[in-house]
């Protein structure tokens, strides 16, 4: 497969979750979850460990805060894209768990990074 192919790939999948298509399930536990937790380890153990300069961390934050919002927004608008009923319980259930824990998550996130800001700076 070239690169090229790869790239167009990842290209419509990235538009097309941003436009609310494609199963949640990938965007919210791959994407959401596993690659957001990832991210914010590697990020906190750099600030814990002063491993990062106030500029590093700045654009890192802002990368990562740009990404958060990203995968907010796409599960906000995938989320009635399940195509079953997991574990007995109705989709439409699992598309209003999905947005409550979303906006659960957005405040967390900003939590987080106010905090690791307060941590960097010494206030």
């Amino acid at each position: 497969m070239s690169a090229q192919i790869v790239q167009t790939r990842l290209f419509d999948e990235v538009h097309g979750y941003w436009n609310g298509e494609g199963p949640l399930w990938k965007l919210f536990w791959v994407y959401g979850v596993l690659f957001s937790t990832f991210g914010g380890f590697v990020l906190m153990a750099g600030v814990m460990q002063r491993l990062l300069p106030a500029p590093v961390l700045l654009v890192l934050l802002g990368a990562a805060l740009f990404y958060t919002a990203f995968i907010l927004l796409s599960i906000w608008r995938s989320a009635f894209n399940i195509y079953s009923d997991p574990l007995g319980i109705e989709r439409e259930a699992w598309g209003w768990l999905a947005r409550v824990l979303t906006f659960g998550w957005a405040i967390n996130a900003a939590a987080a990074s106010l905090m690791l800001l307060q941590y960097t700076l010494n206030y």
